[in-house]
């Protein structure tokens, strides 16, 4: 697998309890600062597709604007049924004032 470390964000560019969006190659990915610390995930739920970089963060729920799915920012994994559903999260990692994503692709 390939490993790909790469610079999404300044820090202060994601305040506590906000989210914003980024792109990775196509991948589309939110970043929501949970008290602090700055989690990744997939932007896209799994019901529609819709943005939930432009949903709700409530600690550490992020909840879809376009039909209510719900998801935890830290695991991935739906909060209200289908509960079995996840979204696939990201490493992240903070160096000075610069926030990384680790993404590791198929070879």
């Amino acid at each position: 697998m390939a490993r790909d470390i790469v610079r999404v964000a300044a820090y202060h560019d994601i305040p506590p309890g906000r989210m914003i969006y980024v792109e990775i190659d196509g991948l589309p990915i939110a970043l929501a600062n949970v008290a602090g610390v700055i989690y990744a995930f997939s932007d896209s739920c799994r019901h529609e597709g819709g943005p939930l970089s432009s949903g709700v963060l409530i600690g550490e729920t992020v909840t879809c604007p376009w039909h209510g799915w719900t998801y935890n920012v830290r695991t991935g994994k739906a909060i209200v049924p289908p509960v079995g559903i996840r979204i696939p999260t990201y490493e992240t990692r903070i160096e000075g004032n610069d926030v990384f994503v680790v993404l590791d692709w198929p070879d």
